[in-house]
């Protein structure tokens, strides 16, 4: 059986202190060598790391070249399955020579492989968004392969057509092709494809305005004061639902996995499940009114009753699966408590964070303020949040000016 480890070369590169890193594979106790692309110095390396951490925070580049080490280490493990596979010898120097033997250029195995290595870094939506595309391409090519090397302008062009076909709209295109986009850039940083070869220069991809439903003042003051049976789930639904529009629009994933150590010294403390940011939020009275309205426990037990507290939510897949189901639970119940309000929207869990938004706009000129509220990266992201609502404004500024050169006509 392979065994793999990463161990430093003997002697430093020359003129400096850093020494290049080595994967060394063992079979049957002999031994082959394979260099890395990178170094470190001694007191950097690790030599008997945790998970795989050889690379310590001392180096600047520890997370990254942590990370390739990963991709190498599955590499080999990967060579020396196709080896069985092909029922041939495995031997240290056999895996080796299969890891630089060039690779296949196959698209799709590229895909796989890096879809993989996202499921091993627990990113689960976001390997479930790029399998979909991965999968819509499977279909498309009738269970041929793809090279990278037929990924032109004319062959996105043929895939869109064929997207269209099927009856996706717009935006799903669009999301389809951001993500073929982003496996085939890590190809060119990983060197399996030349960037001259990039046919997305020239592919403009298609994206329909969208939709954000946000509720005004009066409705969120409409929902609020419904009379709904204290302790059921509906009820619970609401609050949560107001308890996110008063704390910034908290998304879903976050209302669901809230516990009572997150409120700190009249703040609410949390890492975003979405961008694994840190927020800190500011608890107005409208907040603390609903969290009043719950028996506050373990440190350790969520705020609301949508997760069970028995539960081991540990495993990146179940947690995802859990998300959305209970997701889909809560927007079914806010459907009957608009419908309850009077409000002929279509609401969801996500409606408070545009709410939220919209009604923020309005009362301040500050982009930045309001994106670091929504706990956006930048204030890019911001803009292009806020863009579906920028009709209002429009208006305004055209019977604005309307008004004026009314005015002027008549003096």
């Amino acid at each position: 059986m392979a065994s793999y480890k990463i161990e430093l070369n003997n002697k430093p590169i020359s003129g400096t202190k850093e020494y290049t890193l080595l994967l060394r594979i063992t079979v049957d106790r002999k031994l082959a060598r394979l260099k890395l692309d990178y170094s470190a110095t001694q007191k950097q390396f690790n030599p008997r790391p945790q998970q795989n951490k050889y690379i310590r925070s001392t180096n600047p580049r520890h997370a990254k070249i942590n990370s390739i080490i990963d991709d190498k280490i599955q590499e080999a493990k990967d060579a020396s399955k196709e080896l069985e596979d092909e029922n041939k010898l495995v031997t240290a120097k056999a895996i080796k020579t299969r890891m630089l033997k060039p690779k296949s250029s196959s698209f799709l195995r590229f895909a796989e492989s890096y879809i993989d290595g996202i499921k091993r870094k627990s990113r689960i939506a976001n390997a479930k968004k790029h399998n979909v595309v991965l999968n819509k391409l499977k279909e498309y090519l009738e269970d041929d392969d793809l090279m990278f090397q037929e990924i032109n302008l004319d062959f996105l062009n043929r895939f869109q057509d064929f997207l269209e076909s099927k009856g996706n709209n717009a935006n799903t295109i669009h999301n389809n092709f951001t993500a073929f986009r982003t496996i085939f850039y890590k190809a060119i940083e990983e060197g399996k494809v030349k960037q001259e070869q990039n046919p997305f220069f020239s592919f403009k991809l298609k994206q329909a305005s969208v939709e954000r439903i946000r509720l005004n003042e009066s409705e969120i003051l409409e929902i609020s004061k419904l009379e709904l049976p204290e302790g059921s789930l509906i009820w619970s639904v609401r609050n949560a639902f107001i308890f996110s529009f008063y704390c910034a629009g908290i998304r879903a994933s976050d209302i669901l996995l809230m516990k009572w150590k997150n409120l700190v010294d009249g703040r609410l403390l949390y890492q975003m499940h979405k961008t694994k940011m840190h927020h800190s939020i500011i608890l107005v009275d409208k907040a603390k009114s609903i969290l009043v309205l719950y028996e506050k426990k373990d440190p350790e037990h969520f705020i609301f009753p949508f997760f069970s507290n028995e539960f081991d939510y540990s495993d990146p897949q179940f947690l995802f699966n859990q998300i959305s189901a209970k997701t889909a639970l809560l927007n079914k119940y806010l459907k009957m408590i608009a419908k309850k309000a009077g409000i002929e929207k279509r609401i969801s869990t996500h409606t408070a964070r545009h709410s939220f938004a919209d009604i923020a706009r309005k009362i301040t000129s500050s982009i930045y303020n309001i994106s670091k509220t929504l706990g956006h990266s930048n204030t890019r992201t911001t803009e292009g949040y806020l863009a579906p609502f920028d009709e209002e404004a429009v208006d305004d500024t055209v019977q604005k000016v309307s008004k004026y050169t009314e005015r002027i006509s008549k003096q």
